[in-house]
C-alpha cells in the first residue's frame, strides 16, 4: 500500500510514512519515508527536503535528497539541490543543477 498525493493536493509541513508516498501534488517543507520509497512524478512541484530508502523523481524538486538506496532522475525531472546516495542514475532529458554525494547516506 503507498500513500498518494494528488495533483490538487498542497502540503504544507512535514510529512512523515512508514509505507511508499506517490507524489502528484505540491510539497513544501520536509518529506520522510525512510525504509519505503518516495516517487515524485511528472506533475509534482517540491519546495522541500526528501529523505527515504530510495527517491524517483519525475517532477521538481527544489531542495536536497538523501536516499539509502537510490535516486533515479527521469527524463522529466527537474532538481535543485544537493542528491546523496549510494547509487545514483540521471537519465538523458532530466534537469539537475547542485551537488552530488554517493557516499552510503542515512535517512
Amino acid at each position: 500500500m503507498a500513500t498518494f498525493i494528488g495533483q490538487t493536493i498542497r502540503v504544507k509541513g512535514q510529512l512523515r510514512a512508514d509505507e511508499d508516498i506517490q507524489i502528484a501534488g505540491r510539497v513544501d517543507g520536509e518529506i520522510q519515508s525512510s525504509e519505503h520509497v518516495v516517487t515524485v512524478q511528472a506533475t509534482a512541484q517540491l519546495h522541500a527536503q526528501v529523505a527515504a530508502k530510495a527517491v524517483v523523481v519525475g517532477g521538481a524538486i527544489d531542495g536536497d535528497i538523501v536516499a539509502a538506496d537510490a535516486i533515479m532522475l527521469q527524463n522529466t525531472a527537474m532538481v535543485a539541490g544537493k542528491i546523496t546516495a549510494p547509487k545514483i542514475a540521471i537519465n538523458d532529458g532530466a534537469s539537475f543543477n547542485g551537488k552530488i554525494d554517493t557516499f552510503a547516506a542515512k535517512s
